[in-house]
């Protein structure tokens, strides 16, 4: 089933007009260190590569709202260490909009190949949260962060990351001190196609305080729509602040830019055969552009 909850008309118009206008300057990010809650071998904290992507001066001088982006199985950077073209096009297009944008690499840092084909050491259950957490810490202390509006937003890997981050075993109070007050927590979340998605992987019981907004493809066979929309059902049943949106006729990495539709038979699954396929579905791009500014807006916007 088809599940949709939309936001208010009034305010999805504004985001509509606003967008007809809008063009994505090309701004260079700054590549930065930042410290996981993650520790290694020797119990340090573990250094995540992350790029940072700061509003136009049109934005002014700040504190500024802020997102953290989470990357998918296949890593932040191409095979010749550029950001991929869906990581890049978004945060120039919320940096836009006026917020200061993180995109963290749990990759490269820890030298993890891709996880498409076969999961990895660097998993979305314990690892990837505590870099999610990691880099909210890192952004709350900037001065120029407004440190109570800061999302979580990720695909794929990075979506189901999302989900076992801001859940019932997220690591938020990992590391604080005996008796200290705790930081604000990510004020929403946005997770596009995520892996682990249905009761089995996330129990019907999953709970989180944390408004959360999921996006997929309805002909998505690498993460599969209706098991995740049962189980938003069920949470919503439960009073659960989360929304779903399917879209028709669309594949794994719908939101990609000029992505062609193909199948990926290097990663097809082992025990069951399916094969993935991925690409851009024009439309559904473009709703999930509009609808991501208006759900931002809500919850991030002063």
């Amino acid at each position: 089933m088809t599940v949709s909850r939309y936001l208010s008309a009034g305010l999805l118009a504004a985001v509509l007009l606003t967008l007809s206008n809008w063009s994505a300057p090309l701004r260079a990010q700054e590549k930065i260190q930042i410290a996981s809650l993650d520790r290694d071998a020797a119990g340090q904290a573990v250094q995540l590569d992350a790029y940072l992507f700061k509003p136009a001066p049109s934005a002014g001088a700040g504190p500024y709202p802020a997102v953290v982006f989470l990357h998918g199985c296949g890593g932040l950077l191409t095979h010749s260490g550029h950001l991929l073209s869906r990581e890049t096009d978004w945060a120039e297009r919320l940096s836009a909009q006026g917020y200061l944008v993180l995109a963290v690499d749990s990759f490269t840092s820890r030298g993890q190949a891709s996880e498409c084909a076969v999961g990895g050491a660097v998993n979305p259950q314990q690892v990837r949260p505590r870099d999610a957490y990691g880099a909210l810490r890192y952004l709350q202390a900037r001065p120029d962060v407004i440190a109570t509006r800061v999302a979580l937003m990720g695909w794929s890997h990075g979506g189901g990351s999302v989900l076992y981050a801001i859940g019932p075993n997220s690591p938020a109070q990992q590391g604080l001190p005996a008796g200290a007050p705790a930081p604000a927590d990510f004020r929403t979340a946005i997770a596009f196609y995520p892996g682990w998605c249905n009761r089995q992987a996330q129990s019907a019981d999953w709970h989180s305080a944390i408004p959360l907004l999921i996006l997929m493809g309805a002909s998505d066979v690498w993460t599969r729509a209706q098991p995740c929309s049962e189980w938003v059902d069920t949470l919503n049943a439960h009073g659960v602040p989360v929304q779903i949106h399917l879209y028709a006729d669309a594949y794994h990495d719908f939101d990609f830019p000029a992505l062609p539709v193909r199948a990926h038979p290097e990663f097809a699954n082992r025990r069951t055969g399916v094969v993935p396929i991925t690409g851009t579905n024009p439309a559904a791009r473009d709703d999930a552009i509009e609808r991501v500014t208006a759900y931002l807006a809500q919850y991030l916007k002063p």
